[in-house]
């Protein structure tokens, strides 16, 4: 992966989080034209909008519990109480 590849993937995980392009938008005030042109590689990501898409991505990721996770590290697995 280049470095040049993050801001794009940042945007595209964004996009996963906020629930579409249009929402990105809204929370980037960026149109959505603008953001397929930077995800397509056609223009490069200014660098506000990829510190703003970080900080949205992370603000979600506290607000939610990780999806797909193992079991907490505390209870080793277990579905039953040690005997």
């Amino acid at each position: 992966m280049k470095s040049s590849d993050v801001p794009r993937m940042t945007l595209r995980r964004a996009i996963e989080w906020c629930g579409g392009i249009d929402a990105l938008g809204d929370a980037l005030n960026a149109d959505a034209g603008s953001l397929k042109k930077w995800i397509a590689g056609e223009e490069e990501v200014p660098h506000e909008v990829f510190v703003q898409a970080v900080g949205l991505i992370l603000e979600a990721a506290a607000s939610k519990s990780p999806r797909g996770r193992g079991p907490a590290s505390n209870d080793g697995g277990r579905k039953e109480p040690r005997h």
